[in-house]
């Protein structure tokens, strides 16, 4: 049986969608409703000016999704490249362990969380590489997670409190010492593995089809060649 075939692939975001026609439409009706309240004369003042808020919300709306990359992840035969607009990051499939979305237990039950989860096998290799902004955004972003893991009972509230401000500094297994923001990453990253047996999750609004299809196609891409 021959090697999988792994042609680059690009993968457009779920929550950039529909922003030019958001954008269209939001800029249609602020000027269908500016022309009505020249009509009308005054009349029915508060019924135009709430559907010209809707309008500029919609408009808002459309021109943050634009704003977004037009990708949010890049597949090659070599990498995972996650793009976003204040940086990315990026992982040699060697470096990745497992994918799969993660679960929680709820009494009984597992639930699945609307995220991908990314096991990685050695973060000197990822760290260095980390922007001070992503840093910042991935820290924060990732914030509800640890919030969901208390309402499930996982971790305690004194743990989750000092995991909310992680120490800024960080040795990694490979013997590697971090500072700052990318040292505060590295913890974060080891309680969610803690958590959730992942180092990064990504939400599925970042992707392009439902997170199960999702992990079936990185899979795809992590299989040996």
């Amino acid at each position: 049986m021959g090697a999988p075939v792994r042609e680059t692939q690009h993968i457009e975001p779920m929550s950039r969608r529909h922003g030019p026609a958001l954008t269209l439409a939001g800029a249609v009706v602020m000027l269908v409703l500016l022309l009505a309240q020249y009509l009308l004369d005054g009349r029915g003042q508060l019924v135009l000016v709430f559907l010209f808020l809707a309008g500029l919300v919609m408009t808002v709306l459309g021109i943050l999704k634009l704003r977004e990359p037009p990708y949010s992840f890049s597949l090659s035969a070599d990498n995972l490249h996650f793009h976003h607009k204040i940086g990315g990051w990026s992982l040699h499939w060697s470096n990745i362990v497992r994918i799969d979305q993660p679960r929680l237990h709820s009494g009984l039950d597992l639930v699945e969380l609307p995220y991908v989860g990314i096991k990685i096998r050695d973060y000197d290799e990822f760290l260095p590489l980390m922007t001070a902004r992503l840093a910042v955004h991935l820290l924060t972003e990732q914030r509800p997670l640890l919030a969901m893991a208390l309402r499930h009972g996982t971790v305690s509230r004194s743990q989750l409190q000092d995991w909310l401000i992680e120490d800024s500094h960080y040795r990694s297994a490979g013997g590697q010492h971090y500072q700052g923001l990318t040292a505060m990453l590295g913890h974060r990253m080891s309680h969610l593995r803690e958590l959730y047996g992942y180092d990064l999750l990504v939400h599925e609004s970042n992707l392009d089809r439902e997170a199960p299809e999702f992990v079936t196609l990185l899979r795809h891409y992590l299989q040996p060649t």
